[in-house]
Parts: C-alpha cells; sequence; structure tokens
C-alpha cells in the first residue's frame, strides 16, 4: 500500500481568506475550481474539502490546495484539519482502489458485470452508436465499476457528461447496489482528446 501522503500547510491567520495545503504528490495537473459539493461532483476531493463548511471555493492544481473563504468567518483552527483528513481520506480511498484492481474478479463480480454490459448494450449503445462510439465495462471491484468508451466516445468532449448524466444514472436507477463508477477511458489517446496524457 502506498505511503501516507506528506501535507504541509502554509501559515494562515484568520484575518486572511486563503490557506493552502501542498501535497508530495500530484493531484490535479490543470486547474480545478469548485464553490460548490454540486459543482465538484466530478472530483471526489473537490466535494469532500467543500462540504465541510465554511468555505467560498476550493482551488486544486498541481499538488497544491488553495482553499477559499470570507472574512469573518468560520475560523481556519477548524477547516483545515479538517481539509487534511480529507485529502488523507481521499489517498487511502485511492489506495484501496488500486490494491482491489490487482485481483482477479470473484463470482459475485463477474455476475455484476455481465449485468452491467447486458444494460448498456440494451440502452445505452445503441445510442451511442449513431456517433460511432460505444460503452463496455472494463472491471468490476467489490462494487465499484470501470468503465471504457471507445470509438467516437474516446476524445470527445462530451464524455464526461454522457457519462455522470446517461450512463451513470441509468445503471444507478436499475443496479442500486452500485458504488462508484469509474472512468477507465484512455481519452488522450482519442482522435479528440480533452484530458492531458498525465492527468
Amino acid at each position: 500500500m502506498t505511503a501516507s501522503p506528506r501535507i504541509e500547510i502554509d501559515p494562515v491567520s484568520d484575518d486572511s481568506d486563503t490557506a493552502v495545503l501542498r501535497v508530495d504528490r500530484t493531484i490535479a495537473s490543470s486547474p480545478e475550481y469548485y464553490s460548490t459539493p454540486e459543482e465538484a461532483e466530478s472530483s471526489p476531493l473537490g466535494r469532500a474539502i467543500l462540504e465541510i463548511g465554511g468555505l467560498e471555493a476550493v482551488l486544486i492544481q498541481d499538488a497544491a490546495i488553495t482553499l477559499l473563504k470570507p472574512v469573518p468567518g468560520k475560523p481556519w483552527h477548524e477547516i483545515v484539519p479538517a481539509a487534511e483528513a480529507a485529502v488523507r481520506e481521499h489517498f487511502e480511498e485511492l489506495d484501496r482502489i488500486q490494491e482491489a484492481a490487482r485481483r482477479p474478479m470473484d463470482a459475485d463480480e463477474k455476475e455484476l458485470f455481465v449485468e452491467v454490459q447486458n444494460l448498456l448494450n440494451e440502452e445505452i449503445n445503441p445510442m451511442v452508436a449513431s456517433h460511432g462510439g460505444f460503452i463496455e465495462v472494463t472491471d468490476v471491484k467489490e462494487q465499484d465499476l470501470y468503465v471504457s468508451m471507445g470509438g467516437g466516445c474516446q476524445g470527445c468532449g462530451m464524455a464526461s457528461v454522457t457519462l455522470r448524466q446517461g450512463v451513470e444514472q441509468l445503471i444507478r436507477q436499475r443496479l442500486p447496489q452500485v458504488r462508484n463508477i469509474f472512468d477507465a477511458t484512455d481519452h488522450a489517446s482519442g482522435t479528440n482528446p480533452y484530458y492531458s496524457a498525465d492527468r
């Protein structure tokens, strides 16, 4: 298992509207700015930090997390430790996912794999096929799904919208036991990549 991240916190006073946490690993290769948990729906870490309360926004870039809050407002000594805990929990969850991905699927996971792929084939793929694309399940670990988009969906700028608003909603309606749904697509290799290769 990966070692727990080292987090350094820049000195901050309560008359400042920003606080910065620096992590010893890259979190986001391009800037991610969120002002509500709903805006951060695609970022588990951004959402977890904003759910702490008392913040106006969070900026995640490279290995730094910048917290923004009103002055006066909730004191930093209440916000910063909670944000640090959210960062540690985020990386612990990533470690758990990566560890699970290294083992073969068990019988229950294989059954869920087939159920999801059948659902995609019957209700999603006929629609995305009109754009030259397809969506497939690549792995199941516990109740976590990994799906990949191919053809015209790979590298498409609307791929994340398709996944979140279409595929994910349908899967959760039909198969409520599913926990997390991860996009395992290599979008950087698509014809119109919108993710950088090191994202």
